[in-house]
């Protein structure tokens, strides 16, 4: 909820400050009547907030699996092989195009 402080949302939602903060942490975990609380507080179905989360989820690893390969993180182990790259490019390796 933008422009919205971490406390006021808490208290929004019916959640104490400390209570809020605790599952903020990570340090318990949400219980499904959070959820509806939180969810009827951005006016939203508890249905629509869980697949909200579920896409940001996925959002967040397509970008980092992108930057991966941007940076050449990700690559299989074959073609970093020496000799590899010219079988790639078909410098080596059989010539499929005459017959056997």
């Amino acid at each position: 909820m933008s422009g919205m402080t971490a406390t006021d949302f808490a208290a929004k939602c019916g959640f104490s400050r400390n209570y809020w903060f605790v599952r903020a942490r990570f340090d318990a975990p949400l219980t499904v009547s959070d959820c509806e609380r939180i969810a009827k507080t951005c006016g939203m179905t508890l249905r629509q907030l869980f697949a909200n989360a579920l896409a940001a989820q996925e959002e967040k690893r397509t970008a980092e699996t992108l930057n991966k390969l941007q940076r050449g993180d990700v690559a299989l182990a074959a073609y970093r092989a020496a000799g590899k790259q010219e079988a790639i490019n078909g410098e080596a390796g059989p010539d499929y195009d005459e017959p056997a």
